[in-house]
């Protein structure tokens, strides 16, 4: 049963990631430069048809894992490539070949890397024999499709022939007989409307036993352990942070300050990485902030300010939904409330708040005070310091103030 559990765990930590990068993908920006329309879930539907489509082709163990992690994290070169592409059609072009450079970088092998850097090929490019970068296209273009549709089980049989008229042209023959295996099965189309994380769990582990996971424990171990989880943290934290022309390198620098103060504060080894963490992915919920919103020079309205409170509340439930530690959660999501209880999103006060999540707080005001923006140039730490004194007894912890200004100059 450990191996079962072990999966899980690897592919919910997966799949709350993909969650991240589905809301990105929402954005308007990306969507012009995509030249087309993206469902709220587009990853969590492509890794799972990749899944119900690979299994039937019969792809097993290791190689049926990589798939269904290529489907959920296959446009994460979108969110990548939106510094450089925002509103460009050539990110279309683009996204492909930016994706398969940062799965690169988190070690999860070239079968998933060439899988994603051909996942836009059709039949008529001749780019790839991967047959993992095959069924993502397929599953992708399917997912497009069905997002015209405003009642996917009522209208699966428009889906079947248009899927149908594809075959050869934008899409893989050798794919669509798995496909048209499923169109038949009721609850293949019920649950793309339904909680696919569930489904997936359900459909990978309701008849296996632990025997069967053995093939995959060496990734789901990788995906769960610790230098796995820093990779994964920084790709994220340079995804969020090249969102906005105004957040250069700002979740790593809250990191290395926030771990600076905690180290400071003779905190053990293990909560210090912790702490590293939190910084990292504190801003994760930006992700789902349109970048017209975070880049606006002018004072925000209280639509767009309403918008921007919710960044934490998605980084709180993602974080745990990834199955990080109670402190990771807390420390980073809750670096926007306040002691007064006037912060957000859970306006929680006074002894509510666990020091870590204090000392993210002056870690993020300090970063956003001393870096440079382009409409001003970064305060001096004094200056910064300063500034987040002020806050003190209000939104800011003052003995934490005190040992920022020991550590930090």
């Amino acid at each position: 049963m450990a191996r079962i559990q072990t999966a899980k765990d690897a592919i919910r930590r997966i799949w709350s990631f993909s969650k991240a990068l589905d809301l990105a993908l929402v954005d308007e920006e990306i969507q012009k430069g995509l030249q087309i329309d993206i469902g709220y879930r587009h990853g969590e539907k492509v890794g799972y048809l990749c899944l119900r489509l690979g299994e039937l082709i019969g792809i097993r163990g290791k190689e049926l894992f990589l798939l269904l992690i290529g489907g959920l994290m296959h446009d994460i070169g979108a969110v990548g490539g939106f510094a450089q592409y925002h509103g460009d059609y050539r990110l279309m072009q683009k996204h492909s070949e930016l994706g398969a450079k940062i799965l690169e970088g988190l070690s999860l092998g070239e079968t998933l890397v060439e899988a994603i850097r051909y996942h836009h090929q059709t039949p008529g490019d001749h780019q790839s024999e991967s047959l993992m970068a095959k069924i993502i296209a397929f599953a992708d273009k399917l997912d497009i499709i069905m997002t015209t549709k405003r009642d996917i089980y009522k209208e699966k049989d428009d889906i079947v022939r248009r899927m149908n008229s594809l075959v050869g042209e934008e899409v893989y023959p050798e794919v669509f007989p798995a496909f048209h295996r499923l169109t038949g099965e009721e609850a293949f189309w019920l649950d793309l409307e339904g909680d696919l994380l569930e489904a997936t769990l359900d459909f990978l582990f309701k008849k296996i036993d632990d025997a069967y996971c053995f093939e995959s424990e060496e990734i789901c171990n990788l995906i769960q352990g610790p230098s796995f989880t820093v990779r994964l943290a920084e790709t994220f934290a340079a995804l969020i942070d090249q969102k906005s022309a105004y957040t250069g390198r700002h979740s790593r620098s809250v990191a290395e300050t926030a771990t600076k103060l905690s180290e400071g504060l003779g905190w053990s080894r293990e909560m210090c990485q912790e702490m590293r963490l939190a910084g990292l992915l504190h801003d994760l919920g930006k992700l789902a902030v349109p970048r017209k919103i975070l880049d606006k020079e002018a004072a925000l309205d209280a639509g767009e300010a309403r918008i921007i409170r919710t960044h934490t509340y998605y980084s709180y439930h993602l974080l745990q939904a990834a199955g990080f530690s109670r402190n990771i959660v807390e420390w980073a999501a809750y670096h926007h409330e306040r002691l007064d209880g006037q912060g957000y999103p859970f306006h929680l006060a006074g002894e509510l708040l666990p020091v870590g999540a204090r000392i993210m707080t002056i870690a993020d005001m300090f970063v956003a005070l001393t870096e440079d923006r382009p409409y001003r140039a970064g305060l001096s730490k004094e200056e910064a310091l300063a500034i987040v004194a002020g806050g003190i007894g209000k939104n800011v912890d003052g003995e934490l103030v005190e040992a920022a200004r020991e550590i930090l100059l």
